[in-house]
């Protein structure tokens, strides 16, 4: 028999609590500024974009600390 790698589900509890505050407090302020759904969804693309800069920076920074640590006889090329 084949070992199957394990798979990581996301911690669905954490996210429907999330998920939970971010629409009440969506509800709450859009109630208090009387905020239109163009403005919500201005805001809500604002933190989309937050989100993939704060990947692609992560990812950039993990390829980095393998860029500068080459191993003894290792090639300097892009097949190391």
């Amino acid at each position: 028999m084949s070992e199957e790698e394990d798979r990581i589900n996301p911690n669905w509890d954490a996210v429907n609590k999330l998920y939970d505050a971010i629409d009440n407090d969506i509800v709450d302020i859009s109630q208090k500024e009387k905020l239109n759904f163009i403005e919500i969804g201005m805001a809500l693309q604002m933190i989309n974009k937050k989100m993939e800069y704060e990947q692609f920076k992560a990812m950039f920074e993990f390829n980095m600390e393998g860029e500068f640590k080459t191993k003894e006889g290792q090639p300097e090329s892009m097949y190391r």
